[in-house]
């Protein structure tokens, strides 16, 4: 398999040099903000407080999540202008590692990283449908079945996730409509909650008083927890390969993208934070369930409360129909290509959308719901998720080396600083986490391990016969 793949690359590159190049620089940057700007800044700001405790650092871990993913973005450009076809990352580990490792990321990805985010973003969603309905709590169980616990608000994640599984399920038709909703939503509610923090009436007094609770963690193991909320906030950066070898004079074009739309991305974000700060301690944004609806509503009273908790509703909404839209997508192309298991590759004869991809998406994001709350279900996907980042930035070095010759429209700035820059950070970020947050992430580690015999044991044997 790996000669069958060593020779087929020049033709690859070959092909992929010939995309049409028709993109600007406004498509281009509206892709990459689209992408970043979700659900994260509506759920994460509370337990990033609650992490650092510091002001200060709150600001600077959003500041250093949005420098992290802007080298990662670098990197991931020279790679998507050097290989500019559809699957992305997994192209990337397909040409610089054994079949193994592609695999692996196929199998994390459908079991660990798409249903885990898929939990996070509907939790975030029934939390603000909280605020007008106070039922839907974690705390108002339903079931318990040993350690399993099962509440009015795993019933409304059920409920979401099933009514939005069966749309894309029968087609995408709908899929444009909620997307453009959610656009409209999540910037009318960031951009809403700037304008009343400038506006309204707050206290610069909390950008300096820090946390009235002691912490027994150490800096490092805080600023690793607060970097998860960051992160998944920040998720979305890898858009930017998805264009790069589809814009007009991607030399000028492609770096200007990056610069513009994550610069953006983060002067939202800290602008958003800002307002959180101005109007609520930091202590008082720990313990916020809803913090952008409290914001708003201490700004502007209830009316500023219902207002964003229906925009963050209808945001999150766009953002799951957004992520079950393409999600499944990743496994069913990965099964066309012979890397993963060919059931994916099945497509349904009425509806023509892979459809038990989407089924087996659906039911994991509502078992990794009962993992716990927001960040415990972060935490245990994103370091997973930048296991398969920091593969990727070291085939930057990899193919650099293989494939001198290839055509690069675009080369990383600041090579090879930029990504010995990820790479160390993330993998800082990645032992962070496993030391010390390990029972939050053992659930990612228990997955990706059971990959490996699952890879050796059945796959390879599955190839074979099939």
């Amino acid at each position: 398999m790996n000669k069958s793949i060593k020779e087929n690359s020049r033709d690859r590159f070959q092909l992929e040099t010939e995309l049409a190049r028709d993109l600007g620089l406004v498509a281009a940057t509206t892709i990459i903000v689209g992408g970043i700007i979700g659900s994260g800044i509506f759920g994460a700001p509370a337990d990033i407080a609650a992490a650092v405790g510091s002001p200060m650092l709150f600001l600077l871990v959003w500041m250093l999540g949005g420098l992290l993913c802007f080298s990662g973005a670098l990197c991931f450009a020279e790679l998507g202008a050097m290989m500019p076809r559809t699957g992305g990352i997994v192209i990337y580990l397909r040409e610089s590692y054994p079949p193994f490792v592609a695999f692996l990321y196929g199998w994390t990805e459908i079991t660990v990283i798409s249903p885990g985010a898929l939990a996070a973003v509907a939790m975030i969603c029934t939390t603000y449908v909280g605020y007008f309905i106070p039922e839907i709590s974690i705390e108002n169980i339903l079931l318990e079945i040993g350690p399993v616990v099962i509440s009015t608000q795993h019933l409304a994640i059920f409920t979401i996730l099933g009514l939005l599984g069966a749309v894309n399920y029968v087609g995408v038709r709908f899929g444009g409509l909620i997307s453009n909703m959610s656009t409209f939503a999540k910037i009318a509610a960031l951009l809403g909650l700037i304008f009343l923090g400038l506006m309204g009436s707050g206290s610069v007094d909390h950008f300096t008083k820090a946390s009235a609770s002691t912490k027994e963690i150490s800096l490092l193991g805080a600023l690793g927890v607060a970097m998860v909320g960051t992160l998944f906030s920040y998720n979305g950066w890898y858009n930017t390969n998805n264009v790069a070898g589809e814009v007009k004079d991607p030399r000028r074009v492609l770096p200007l993208a990056i610069i513009i739309g994550l610069s953006l991305c983060m002067l939202i974000y800290l602008a958003v934070n800002w307002t959180y700060l101005y109007v609520m301690d930091i202590d008082e944004i720990a313990a916020s369930e809803r913090i952008a609806a409290e914001a708003a509503e201490r700004l502007i009273g209830p009316l500023g409360g219902s207002l964003t908790s229906l925009a963050v509703i209808l945001a999150t909404l766009g953002t799951l129909n957004a992520n079950i839209l393409y999600m499944p997508r990743i496994a069913y192309g990965m099964a066309r290509e012979a890397l993963f298991f060919r059931w994916f590759a099945q497509v349904h004869p009425q509806f023509r959308t892979p459809s038990r991809t989407i089924v087996t998406l659906i039911l994991c994001g509502m078992i990794w719901s009962l993992v716990g709350n927001f960040m415990e279900i972060v935490m245990a996907v994103m370091y997973v998720l930048f296991v398969f980042y920091v593969l990727a930035v070291i085939a930057v070095f990899i193919l650099r080396r293989r494939y001198p010759e290839k055509p690069r429209p675009f080369k990383v700035w600041g090579y090879p600083i930029t990504p010995l820059f990820f790479i160390f950070v993330s993998t800082g970020y990645i032992v962070s986490t496993v030391i010390f947050n390990f029972s939050e992430a053992l659930p990612g580690v228990i997955v990706l391990v059971l990959g490996v015999p699952v890879y050796f044991l059945w796959f390879r044997r599955y190839l074979l016969n099939s």
